[in-house]
């Protein structure tokens, strides 16, 4: 008999339940669900168990996955506030606007003056002859003129001030009168060439020649010469400035014969 009604209410058909309340139902379940699972990887990344790229010390292996989301939502902002920033642009410069406009009419020759006829009945106008129109003479208008500037005359470097401003700087100085004999700028170079008597220059002691040439070397450098060399007359070198450092190299003057 029993089995008879277990028969019968198999075959009776399902009772309808809402699709909202049964997941009203499930909710709670699947919030409870989330959060055990959310647990149970906090206390796997705490104990060092989830992945962790060879690179990163295995002592920090607990810091790897919160760095590496903290990494990606700073990207993510980054990019947003790039695409927000960009929204802002001001509007590009508007397109010039072409207007289509219609052909202009057809050109149509204009009517020409009727000719003025002489009257027949007077034969003066008739025999006499016409001449020609004259075009009016227009004045020639004069060529121009090219003008002829005057050209600039080349600077002529003076070696009387050079030679005066050096022999100013040694007045002061324990070097013997004479010592300088002349000045020479070399434009092409931007230097100068001293020529000093070879007897006096001899006879000064070497710290005294290092002394007067180094000076000459000051002032024409303030002057704005690069370079500077000292010869005799015989145009033996004795001094030039030191191509690394600074200061004056000293060569030793030859014996007079």
């Amino acid at each position: 008999m029993q089995d008879q009604d277990a028969r019968d209410e198999r075959s009776l058909p399902a009772p309808y339940q809402s699709p909202w309340e049964a997941l009203r139902q499930d909710l709670p379940a699947a919030a409870a669900d989330l959060r055990l699972r959310l647990q149970e990887l906090w206390r796997r990344n705490r104990e060092g168990d989830l992945f962790t790229p060879g690179f990163w010390p295995q002592d920090l292996a607990p810091l790897f996955w919160p760095v590496a989301l903290a990494v990606v939502l700073l990207a993510l902002g980054f990019v947003q506030l790039r695409a927000a920033l960009s929204g802002n642009d001001p509007d590009p410069v508007p397109a010039v606007e072409r207007i289509r406009t219609t052909p202009l009419p057809e050109a149509r020759p204009l009517v020409s003056a009727p000719e003025i006829v002489p009257d027949a009945a007077d034969p003066a106008q008739m025999s006499k002859p016409t001449s020609p129109p004259q075009a009016p003479i227009q004045p020639a208008s004069p060529e121009p003129v090219a003008l002829q500037l005057p050209e600039p005359e080349l600077p002529i470097l003076q070696v009387d001030p050079l030679l005066n401003l050096l022999e100013q700087v040694d007045a002061d100085a324990a070097a013997p009168a004479g010592l300088l004999l002349s000045a020479r700028p070399v434009p092409a170079e931007n230097a100068a060439v001293l020529v000093v008597d070879a007897d006096l220059w001899s006879e000064l002691p070497q710290a005294l020649r290092r002394e007067r040439a180094e000076s000459w070397w000051a002032t024409l450098q303030d002057q704005g010469y690069d370079a500077i060399t000292l010869e005799d007359v015989d145009q033996h070198l004795l001094a030039r400035p030191a191509r690394v450092g600074g200061g004056m190299i000293m060569f030793d003057p030859l014996p007079s014969p």
